[in-house]
């Protein structure tokens, strides 16, 4: 072989790998889509307070991306009614989500963190699921989908540390709802008759009263009497839960106190 033959033939090699390294070292935009779905109802959005979702690299524990789930609930007709074959799209209809576009050059393995929703007190959820991305190689559609077990249990009686006199009637209710926060009355796709809700009532470190609440004739309200005898503090735990192995829990509390005390409080 000619010197000039060697030479432009090394050339050609050297363009060769040049193109090849470029090919395998550009990064490609690819695009993650991440959802949440309250079990036995509709995707989880705004309305509750958002949830929270981090991507990071599985394996070095870097953050890649982090955002709010945003948008509503779904169609109720698709997701609650309507026969569901592999092929379908549970999301259609505006169902949250969260989106993210990420460059890369290789397949990278993610973490995703979900953090919420952030409306629901102590029924915050924390999960992480894991998935391979793959350059160019979209996850879009329903995404990646977390299915949240779980009731959203909102106490709004009494309030934390209200006070009471003794013999005075009391309200204990809670606001009882889905992950997703769907409307709970009788008879509807989220029937009340079908969600058992407990209040358990602490006096002095001792359990004194187990009482059933029921719904209130208000959407997601349940709620009892109780009437406190003596003067002290309370605590309340409200438990709720339903046939499709949803569970909720809140807890509060009052004090009762003698009569020329709470109207001392107040200022009268």
């Amino acid at each position: 072989m000619s010197v000039k033959r060697f030479k432009n033939c090394g050339l050609v090699m050297g363009v060769f790998c040049l193109l090849a390294f470029s090919a395998v070292a550009e990064a490609l935009p690819t695009k993650l889509v991440v959802r949440a779905k309250a079990n036995d109802a509709k995707f989880i959005g705004t309305a509750v307070g958002d949830l929270k979702v981090v991507i990071r690299d599985a394996l070095s524990s870097k953050i890649l991306g982090q955002k709010m789930l945003e948008g509503g609930t779904g169609d109720t007709e698709l997701i609650m009614k309507s026969p569901i074959s592999r092929d379908t799209v549970l999301s259609k209809g505006g169902a949250a989500k969260a989106e993210f576009m990420l460059d890369i050059d290789e397949p990278m393995k993610l973490e995703i963190e979900l953090i919420g929703p952030l409306g629901a007190g102590g029924d915050i959820h924390r999960e992480t699921k894991t998935t391979w991305l793959i350059p160019g190689k979209d996850i879009v559609g329903d995404g990646i989908i977390f299915n949240l077990y779980g009731l959203i249990v909102h106490p709004y009686s009494p309030k934390p540390h209200e006070f009471y006199i003794p013999g005075s009637k009391l309200t204990i209710g809670a606001h009882v709802t889905p992950m997703c926060g769907c409307p709970v009355s009788p008879g509807s796709l989220w029937n009340s008759n079908k969600i058992k809700v407990l209040a358990q009532v602490f006096f002095k470190g001792e359990k004194i009263a187990d009482i059933p609440l029921h719904w209130a004739n208000r959407i997601s309200h349940f709620e009892a009497t109780f009437f406190p005898k003596e003067t002290g503090n309370y605590k309340v735990i409200i438990m709720a839960s339903d046939q499709k192995n949803n569970q909720g829990v809140a807890v509060t509390g009052f004090v009762v106190v003698p009569v020329q005390k709470y109207h001392k409080i107040l200022g009268h």
